[in-house]
């Protein structure tokens, strides 16, 4: 009932007994008296006269135990302070003069920096995404699954590029069927993530094309730096184009919403058509009479009437 708390297994084990079978005494619960104190420090049982143990409600229990975990994170947060004026001491010359920006640099130390950020993400994470990737493709949904239980919320703005890989689109609409809030744009000036007020990391490729490896981040910590990149971010949220394919579009009920969201993305008729497995005539051809229906004299004008229409 209350691990997610911090409650060891047996101390729940004895709550639950004192809740569903009313106060006993300790011979009576069976348990080291020390387990006892320790769930009377917690606040979650009384102790009565005559040796006999009684459950608070639960309501007030959880509330004790709530309050306690968030002085613990009070006192954690204080404690940073004095760590991390050792920690860059500790480092060389040209980085403690850019304390605000820290290299990390190894497939391996990248991808343990990102799973940690993500773990520790309480509000947000705001992504630029395009390749390449450090996470494997198949990770990402169950990546912002698990910080989704949390409620942490996640806003992402794709490049064409990443809309164009194989069977990316499919993941996409899964991770916002999810709850993932999702945009798409031609094209975006580097890849970046942003969590919550307090990290950002600012990715950095090795090689060209296919053959592009993220092997470097850049750590940015709370600076004017951290301020720019987030306002970079809401620029292009703001320029792109929802992507919400499979939703119900009610004023064009004959309108694929999947051709749609790839066209609102910048794909090419071949690409759209690897996508969603159909002949690329087929998608000319009606690429052709949603621009027509639009009015629009170009593919980026279909997108951006669709939008205005509702139809995505």
């Amino acid at each position: 009932m209350f691990g997610h708390l911090g409650v060891a297994p047996e101390l729940t084990a004895v709550y639950e007994l004192l809740v569903t079978g009313g106060s006993r005494t300790t011979d009576e619960i069976g348990v080291a008296p020390d387990l006892l104190a320790q769930m009377r420090q917690l606040g979650i049982v009384r102790h009565l006269p005559g040796d006999v143990w009684q459950a608070v409600a639960p309501d007030l229990a959880v509330e004790a135990l709530i309050a306690a975990r968030e002085e613990q994170n009070r006192r954690a947060r204080a404690d940073v302070g004095p760590l991390m004026e050792l920690y860059l001491r500790n480092r060389d010359e040209e980085q403690a003069d850019n304390a605000f920006v820290e290299t990390v640099t190894g497939v391996g130390a990248v991808r343990e920096l990102w799973h940690t950020l993500l773990g520790g993400a309480r509000d947000e994470v705001c992504v630029l995404d395009q390749p390449p990737y450090v996470t494997p493709l198949g990770e990402h949904v169950a990546l912002e699954d698990e910080t989704r239980q949390r409620d942490v919320q996640w806003r992402v703005v794709y490049d064409r590029s990443a809309v164009d890989i194989p069977g990316r689109v499919t993941e996409i609409i899964e991770l916002v069927a999810a709850g993932e809030r999702a945009r798409v744009t031609p094209t975006l000036p580097f890849k970046l993530a942003v969590i919550d007020t307090h990290a950002a990391v600012l990715p950095v490729a090795n090689g060209q094309g296919d053959n592009a490896v993220v092997d470097k981040v850049l750590l940015i910590r709370p600076s004017a730096l951290l301020d720019v990149l987030r306002s970079t971010f809401e620029l292009y949220w703001d320029k792109g184009i929802p992507f919400s394919p499979g939703g119900i579009y009610a004023a064009a009920a004959d309108v694929d919403p999947n051709l749609l969201g790839l066209l609102a993305a910048g794909l090419t008729d071949e690409s759209i058509a690897r996508q969603l497995g159909l002949a690329p005539r087929t998608v000319q051809r009606r690429v052709r009479q949603l621009m027509d229906r639009c009015g629009a004299q170009t593919r980026f004008q279909a997108g951006v009437q669709a939008m205005r229409r509702g139809w995505l």
